[in-house]
């Protein structure tokens, strides 16, 4: 059950993403761990250093504006870099996400891939959860009914922390505006669109039934998956089984092939700017995560306390 929980809430962003997660979207506790993925970049020969954040996408702009090392880094940055741009995608904005909304909301027929009975249990979640009516997601993927609904779990189980409703990946990027700080992204919607589109629609419908029948299972998961990122266990929240149901090539189109595209990019915005970078944890961690890959281009990437 926990694969598509671990995609939606930490690899992923996606133009559904920005969209639902603006209205439906809360953070954990406010007890902010210590070993929160928070890296400083330095490169010999040059003058300039960034910092590299690693978010988890349906935490608030709340959980991180009172560490007071990251807003620092935040606002001597000039410029701010995420996955995406995303208030373009909030407004619906872009030709980008516009096309990459589309191809999302362009699946074969929810009810002609479920039972009756199975069609039901997933409408009456939508009507409970999801501020999108079902008649409207019938011809979505599943992985987007599955976010809808999820945080609108989340929302429901956690209303302490209802605040602002702007998630961490859009509060920086707001923050950047507010000061004049050019924000970039370093891919498009559509590449989150192929990405999504990776994972077999069989494992997307299989894992959209699995949360409409265990939603307190799902919540105990989201829940630890939390703990695990306050702490830093960022490693261990991939090496979780959930993701054993995905194939080497759809981890590759999730994870790793992004990473290497945006090693392309890096190096230009490590070398010439003070860059803020702040991108989902689960692309930090690992032999092929953001972290060591820098490291291995002779970039010095120290953990900032």
């Amino acid at each position: 059950m926990k694969s598509l929980l671990t995609i939606s809430a930490l690899l992923l962003w996606g133009a559904f993403g920005a969209r639902t997660a603006v209205n439906a979207c809360g953070h954990t506790m406010h007890s902010h761990g210590s070993h929160l993925p928070f890296y400083r970049i330095t490169h010999s020969g040059s003058p300039d250093t960034s910092y590299l954040f690693g978010t988890m996408h349906l935490l608030e702009g709340g959980y991180v504006d009172t560490l007071q090392r990251v807003m620092a880094a935040l606002r001597r940055a000039d410029i701010v870099v995420g996955e995406l741009v995303l208030d373009s995608i909030v407004d619906g904005a872009g030709s980008s996400a516009g096309d990459a909304l589309t191809g999302l909301f362009d699946s074969p027929p929810l009810d002609s891939l479920l039972t009756k009975q199975q069609y039901n249990k997933v409408s009456e979640a939508v009507k409970k959860y999801s501020p999108v009516p079902m008649l409207l997601l019938n011809h979505a993927e599943p992985v987007i009914i599955y976010t809808m609904i999820f945080e609108g779990m989340y929302a429901s189980a956690h209303p302490e922390n209802q605040t602002t409703g702007v998630p961490m990946d859009l509060f920086f990027q707001q923050e950047a505006n507010k000061h004049g700080t050019p924000v970039m992204g370093l891919e498009e919607a559509s590449d989150q669109e192929r990405a999504l589109d990776s994972i077999p629609l069989k494992e997307q419908t299989k894992e959209l039934l699995d949360l409409v029948r265990h939603p307190k299972t799902t919540m105990r998961e989201m829940n630890e998956m939390l703990a695990d990122y306050r702490e830093g266990r960022i490693s261990e929240i991939l090496d979780d089984p959930g993701f054993g149901s995905f194939s080497p090539s759809e981890m590759s189109s999730l994870l790793y092939s992004r990473n290497r595209k945006w090693l392309d990019t890096l190096p230009a915005i490590l070398d010439h700017h003070n860059a803020f970078i702040a991108v989902g944890a689960g692309h930090l961690a690992g032999k092929r995560g953001l972290v060591d890959e820098l490291r291995k281009r002779g970039y010095e990437v120290v953990w900032v306390q």
